[in-house]
């Protein structure tokens, strides 16, 4: 288990890794003018390998939008069902794809039970394609524990991303300066309310 753990982590790094010009950080302050979107929501799908499984779950996302080089990293943690062999799995990972058309890339923690005392644990390198909230994946399990259980070891799965929550935040630079126009303006509605104010004083003044 420690070594599937290992190499689950190893395989997390390689992902994040393997193109450094991308930048995760979306408060790096050497950006320019950068827009960033944080969305999470429920995923449902079906997949299909030497048996025939349901899949729901949760997903989050936190995607650079930009014309050029789009960037999104997903985590995902979903289970799966299989009805004719009465098996539950459970799945944890992180993916990702950079550019409009690119292919995406990931890794999951797996575990799986038939709910008899049978169990499977292992992790599972995928690569897939993602269009509008459609996400075909093509995956593999490195399986060990009991050979008995039936589970998918080659499979791919169709998956569709609801999303419920939306956040868009700009970079830190571009956010201190707006966070600084608002404190600009406010300022000087404060200073012309005093100006009005005084105006105001300064007639009934003269008229006594």
């Amino acid at each position: 288990m420690k070594f599937i753990f290992s190499a689950f982590l190893l395989l997390v790094s390689s992902i994040l890794f393997a193109q450094p010009a991308i930048d995760l950080n979306p408060f790096n302050n050497k950006s320019k003018r950068k827009l960033y979107q944080r969305n999470h929501g429920a995923i449902i799908g079906i997949q299909r390998g030497s048996a025939t499984s349901f899949e729901m779950g949760y997903e989050a996302h936190w995607r650079k939008l930009s014309l050029l080089k789009p960037h999104i990293l997903g985590a995902t943690a979903n289970m799966e069902y299989n009805i004719a062999n009465n098996v539950m799995g459970y799945k944890a990972g992180m993916w990702m794809k950079r550019g409009r058309v690119n292919l995406t890339y990931g890794g999951n923690l797996v575990y799986f039970n038939d709910f008899k005392g049978l169990h499977k644990y292992g992790l599972g390198p995928s690569v897939g394609f993602r269009f509008a909230g459609f996400h075909f994946i093509n995956g593999l399990n490195l399986l060990a524990g009991d050979k008995e259980l039936k589970a998918n070891t080659l499979y791919a799965s169709l998956r569709y991303y609801f999303p419920v929550e939306n956040k868009f935040t700009w970079d830190r630079k571009t956010r201190k300066k707006k966070e600084q126009r608002k404190k600009d303006r406010k300022k000087k509605k404060k200073e012309n309310k005093k100006e009005n104010k005084k105006g105001i004083r300064s007639i009934f003044y003269n008229d006594k």
